[in-house]
């Protein structure tokens, strides 16, 4: 890897070197008021870094465009390294960098047994709490929630939700729908999960 000065700010060239060592999983979160060329230009620094995509979210919210993503780098390449380079690459949509190592957190690398994932369509009437309440209820049956895009309905009186949860194997979704829907009943909550019995 080369390191370019331009106008004081380096930049790590489009030319990465060693591609053999991709050792460093960096998480990336970033968020910026939403506008046309956002993605290209974080996948512009990717590609510069020789970072390589693992997974990744994102979605606009009320205006704003955020992203989450994790890459394994070339293991020459730092934390800070990283972190000032997309940075710079993006400094012209004023762009929020924040950069996660899971390894310094502990996080367990991927798992070789993945989990069942489903998706669960969750609609009713809306106040606050409700979220807190059907969240509790999945957390109770150790069921992780790994996505999820909700909004409100009906003036503000209702919501919609999709939640994409990962269960522990052999359990049984139907088990935590009825759950979710018991839990809910005031709240007139609607639950089913498409492809399912």
């Amino acid at each position: 890897m080369h390191i370019v000065d331009v106008g004081g700010v380096n930049l790590v060239s489009a030319y990465v070197e060693e591609r053999d060592g991709m050792a460093n999983e960096f998480v990336l979160t970033m968020t910026a008021a939403n506008r046309a060329g956002i993605l290209s230009a974080v996948t512009r620094a990717m590609a510069e870094l020789g970072g390589d995509l693992r997974e990744l979210s994102q979605t606009v919210v009320r205006g704003y465009f955020t992203i989450i993503f994790s890459a394994e780098f070339p293991d020459n390449l730092t934390e800070e390294v990283v972190r000032a380079h997309v940075a710079d690459t993006c400094r012209p949509f004023g762009i929020n960098v924040g950069l996660k190592n899971p390894e310094q957190d502990g996080l367990p690398g991927p798992s070789v047994d993945l989990p069942d994932i489903y998706t669960l369509r969750m609609g009713g009437d809306n106040h606050p709490g409700v979220l807190h309440e059907l969240s509790t209820v999945v957390s109770r049956y150790q069921v992780d929630i790994v996505g999820m895009r909700a909004v409100r309905v009906r003036h503000g009186d209702g919501f919609e939700m999709v939640m994409k949860v990962a269960v522990p194997k052999d359990f049984v979704i139907s088990t935590l729908m009825a759950a979710l829907r018991d839990a809910g009943r005031d709240n007139n909550i609607t639950v089913d999960a498409p492809g399912t019995q």
